[in-house]
């Protein structure tokens, strides 16, 4: 059962041109639209492109061990001033952005909330840690702060109709999944409360990982895979590192387990899938989700089963 999100609605004011919204760390006036916006994770500059909305800046840097702009989004964000990385935004380069609004993420801006606050209205979401229920919240609480609540709207109604098209390709009583970001130093499944996570229990594929002590994501070693031991393994690499699941392959335990033995372990690129977010990744997401046959439990094509 996806959780709840905080900001479930938005309502207007004195005038058709105010708009409210409730976030993670409490309520935002804004006495009209907002028209230049700074955005400080990926999923938030996903939307604005979807919502036709061109911030004035975001954090596409790379300082920090931040990978920098997704690829499906750098065609997009052509001109966009760079207000530093995720984990390191600029205060600076933000000011002389002038914006008029700041989207944040409430897990990792947390501490820097009150000084973002100081330069511009702030909205903190749960993105880094929020599941599809809480990132679609977002779009449309997005969509009211720019004056684009319609297409917002639209946008979901769009994407409910894929994921609609695609469950129905979902095998009935597949074993459940577990799925994973790998990096060269570690393995972080992503639970049923994670957006990916979240996303392919959507489609209709079971997640066997749980919100553990509130976490929607965190770090296994190769001996807590081989206790979950699952079916179905999905994984999250970048094509240019090589992952840790790279030299657990040639551990005996990693070719225990049944995802292994059934041919059932599948790869996406976690730029795409777990860094991006929003309207426009999903896209990408379902597409690619079809195409690996991870819905029918099918084994994967060479592009997407892992080697």
């Amino acid at each position: 059962m996806q959780k709840k999100p905080l900001f479930l609605a938005a309502l207007t004011l004195g005038t058709a041109a105010a708009v409210t919204v409730n976030h993670e760390r409490g309520t935002l006036n804004l006495s009209q639209p907002a028209r230049r916006v700074v955005a400080l994770e990926y999923s938030f500059v996903d939307t604005l492109v979807a919502l036709g909305v061109k911030p004035v800046g975001a954090a596409l840097g790379t300082a920090g061990g931040d990978r920098g702009t997704p690829p499906y989004l750098r065609d997009r964000v052509q001109g966009v001033t760079v207000t530093g990385s995720r984990a390191q935004p600029s205060f600076e380069t933000m000011a002389a952005a002038r914006p008029d609004l700041i989207l944040a993420d409430a897990f990792v801006h947390g501490n820097v909330y009150p000084q973002l606050s100081k330069l511009a209205p702030t909205a903190a979401f749960q993105s880094r840690r929020g599941s599809l229920d809480d990132l679609n919240a977002q779009t449309l609480a997005i969509g009211r702060l720019v004056g684009r609540e319609g297409a917002a709207r639209q946008l979901l109604a769009d994407q409910r109709s894929l994921l609609a098209k695609a469950r129905v390709l979902a095998r009935r009583n597949a074993p459940p999944f577990v799925a994973a970001v790998a990096t060269p130093g570690s393995l972080t499944v992503h639970t049923s409360g994670s957006f990916v996570g979240s996303f392919l229990e959507d489609l209709g594929r079971r997640n066997q990982v749980a919100v553990k002590d509130g976490q929607t994501q965190y770090e296994i070693s190769l001996e807590g895979l081989v206790a979950l031991n699952p079916q179905t393994l999905v994984l999250f690499t970048a094509p240019d590192e090589r992952p840790i699941t790279e030299t657990w392959k040639t551990n005996p335990l990693w070719q225990k387990l049944a995802a292994v033995q059934r041919g059932r372990v599948y790869e996406f690129s976690r730029d795409n899938w777990t860094r991006g977010r929003g309207p426009i990744a999903l896209k990408l997401m379902v597409a690619e989700t079809i195409q690996s046959r991870l819905l029918q439990d099918a084994a994967p094509p060479t592009e997407f089963g892992y080697r």
